[in-house]
C-alpha cells in the first residue's frame, strides 16, 4: 500500500513539474526528482518511506506554481510563503531524502556480512502500522493458527489468496510481526515479488538469488553461484536453510511454476525441520500448487463498513486534525459506497484527501508543511 502510494505521489510531482508552469527553484525540483529516482532504484530491503517528503515536495511545488500564476495575473502575493521559506523548505526535503539514501548505503555494506540466521527485511515496501490496520482480528488468528499449528505436517505452503487491495500483503505483514512467529520461526524472509520498473521477469532463478541475498549471501558469490544454472542457486539456497525452521513470505506471486519450483522441485528447500513458506497472489492458480484448501486462505473485501471509514480516517487525521461533524456526515456514506470494502481504497482516498486539504490551506493561508518550521 505504501509502494502504491509513493508512486501516486512521485507521478503527480513530476507531472506537476514537467507540465505545469515554470517555477522558481525548478533547477532544485530537479535535483530532488534525480535523488528520489535514486532511492526508489536502490530496491533496499530497509528503505524508509519517502511519503512524508514527497506530499511536503508536492504541496511547495504548488505553492511555487502559485506564486507564478500571481506573478503572470500582477496579482498581489502578500500572503504567499516567501522565497526564503521555500528555500528553507526545500533545504530541508534535501536533507531528510540524502539521510535515506545514506542510510540505505549503509545498510546495503553492512547486509552481507550479518550472521545467517538474520531475520531479513521486506524487500522494497515499508511496514503497516499495526495500529491502523482495522478488520483483520479474524485473519490474523487464522493465519496464525496454520502456522503455528501442532499436529500437523512439520512443512507447509501457505496461500492467501484476493484480489488487489483486498489486504493479503498487510495480513502477511501483521503475522510476520507476531512475537509468537517470531519466537518460532528462524530466519524468516520477505521477498516481494512485485514488478519493479527495468528489472527482469521473477524467474525461479531470481526468486532464488533474492532469497540468497536477503540471506545476506554476499553478491559476488551469489554470481558465481549463478554461472551453475538455477540446480547450483537451489543447491546453495538448500544449504542456508538446511536444518532451520524458516519462515518465507513470497509477497505477490504472478505465476505457478516459478515459486513452486523452488519450494518442492528436485533439492528445493529442506524439509523435516518444521519450515513454512507463505505466498500471496491474486491468481487463484496458484491454489493448485498447495496441501489442500486447509493452506488457502481466501481473503474477502471487508464486510464491516466501519473498517474502511477507520482506515480512511486514520489517514486524514494523521497529523492530529481531526474530521468536524459535517464532514463525518458528507464523507461517511460516499467512502463506505466507493472503497466497496477494500482497504487499500479506503486508504488511497484518504491519502488524497488528506493532501487536498492541506493543498487547500497552503494556497488559502500560505501556510508551510509542519515539518518545514
Amino acid at each position: 500500500m505504501e509502494e502504491t502510494i509513493e508512486k501516486y505521489l512521485t507521478e503527480k510531482f513530476r507531472t506537476k513539474l514537467h507540465n505545469g508552469p515554470r517555477v522558481r527553484f525548478y533547477r532544485r525540483f530537479a535535483e530532488l526528482e534525480s535523488l528520489l529516482d535514486k532511492i526508489k532504484a536502490s530496491d533496499s530491503p530497509t528503505r524508509r518511506s519517502v511519503k512524508e517528503q514527497l506530499y511536503c515536495l508536492n504541496n511547495v511545488l504548488e505553492e511555487c506554481q502559485v506564486l507564478a500564476r500571481k506573478k503572470s495575473l500582477s496579482l498581489p502575493t502578500v500572503l504567499s510563503p516567501s522565497k526564503f521559506q521555500i528555500s528553507r523548505t526545500l533545504d530541508k526535503i534535501k536533507q531528510q531524502l540524502h539521510q535515506v539514501d545514506r542510510s540505505i548505503a549503509s545498510s546495503q555494506e553492512t547486509f552481507c556480512v550479518l550472521p545467517q540466521n538474520l531475520e531479513a527485511s521486506r524487500g522494497s515496501s515499508t511496514w503497516v502500522d499495526p495500529s491502523r490496520v482495522h478488520g483483520f482480528d479474524n485473519e490474523v488468528v487464522n493465519l496464525k493458527t496454520k502456522l503455528l499449528r501442532p499436529g500437523k505436517p512439520s512443512d507447509q505452503a501457505i496461500a492467501i489468496i484476493g484480489t488487489s487491495g483486498v489486504g493479503k500483503t498487510t495480513l502477511a505483514q501483521l503475522v510476520y510481526n507476531k512475537q509468537e512467529v517470531k519466537s518460532h520461526f528462524l530466519p524468516r524472509i520477505w521477498v516481494s515479488l512485485s514488478p519493479q520498473p527495468n528489472e527482469a521477469e521473477n524467474t525461479r532463478e531470481a526468486i532464488a538469488k533474492k532469497l540468497l541475498t536477503r540471506l545476506g549471501v554476499e553478491t559476488d558469490i551469489i554470481s558465481s553461484i549463478d554461472s551453475h544454472g538455477f540446480r547450483g542457486l537451489l543447491y546453495a539456497l538448500h544449504l542456508q536453510l538446511l536444518g532451520k525452521r524458516y519462515l518465507i513470505v513470497l509477497d505477490d506471486v504472478r505465476d505457478t511454476n516459478p515459486w513452486h519450483d523452488v519450494w518442492d522441485g528436485p533439492d528445493g528447500l529442506p524439509k523435516g525441520n518444521g519450515g513454512s513458506v507463505v505466498i500471496t497472489s491474486r491468481a487463484e492458480k496458484v491454489t493448485n500448487t498447495m496441501d489442500g484448501e486447509d493452506n488457502v486462505i481466501r481473503l474477502q473485501p471487508l464486510t464491516d463498513p466501519e473498517s474502511c471509514w477507520c482506515i480512511f480516517r486514520d489517514e486524514v487525521e494523521k497529523d492530529g486534525e481531526k474530521l468536524n461533524d459535517d464532514e463525518i456526515r458528507k464523507l461517511k456514506p460516499a467512502v463506505t459506497k466507493k472503497s466497496a470494502g477494500l482497504p487499500l481504497a479506503a486508504k488511497v482516498m484518504g491519502e488524497i484527501f488528506y493532501e487536498k486539504r492541506k493543498a487547500k490551506e497552503v494556497v488559502e493561508h500560505g501556510e508551510i508543511h509542519p515539518q518545514e518550521s
